[in-house]
């Protein structure tokens, strides 16, 4: 079954991705960029397989769920990391990438597992709160550009909240364009 408005907003989070990544991380030291390329790339890769899986093509479903397991387990580690460099203004040791990467395979191999897999929504609430501290945590050093992250935060929770009511409009919809907003917040705390 195509679903139109699920693809385009699919099509929009992976373009997004890629332009902050180049718009705004090009300048950042090389272990920093890598992580936030990791949870760029990933989450790119998870949006892009999601647009030919709902431009039609149901073979990619499984292929689709993996990547998106992927972004939301490697991902999401690379990402905290990275803010956290961001916020205290570090640059990011190749021994803290290698852990932080071994780390989030780890946690993706597990959460492919049926018995796991309840647990990827825990995990997303999990970063989503150790973000918004680390923001907080910057806000209180003089960092002002952490409240992006803040404000990038806040806008993915609430979509998460928009999905549970009953709208005229997709809630998958509502939560790709949320990730996209959250992304570029996240691009312009550089």
């Amino acid at each position: 079954m195509i679903q139109l408005s699920n693809a385009f907003s699919d099509a929009v989070v992976a373009t997004v991705c890629i332009v902050v990544f180049f718009k705004f991380f090009a300048y950042v030291p090389f272990h920093n960029r890598l992580l936030w390329g990791v949870f760029l790339v990933t989450v790119s890769l998870a949006a892009g397989a999601g647009v030919f899986r709902y431009l039609g093509f149901q073979q990619l479903t499984d292929t689709h769920r993996s990547l998106s397991t992927l972004a939301g387990s490697a991902g999401l580690a690379s990402v905290v990391v990275a803010i956290w460099g961001l916020v205290m203004r570090q640059t990011i040791s190749r021994p803290t990438v290698i852990a932080t990467l071994s780390f989030g395979l780890i946690l993706f191999i597990f959460l492919l597992y049926p018995a796991f897999q309840v647990f990827s929504s825990v995990v997303q609430a999990f970063t989503m709160l150790v973000v918004m501290l680390i923001a907080v945590f910057g806000l209180m050093q003089k960092y002002q550009k952490a409240i992006w992250i803040v404000i990038g935060v806040m806008i993915l929770g609430i979509a998460t909240k928009v999905a549970t009511q009953h709208l005229p409009f997709s809630p998958i919809d509502v939560y790709h364009y949320a990730l996209a907003a959250m992304v570029f917040c996240f691009g312009k705390a550089v």
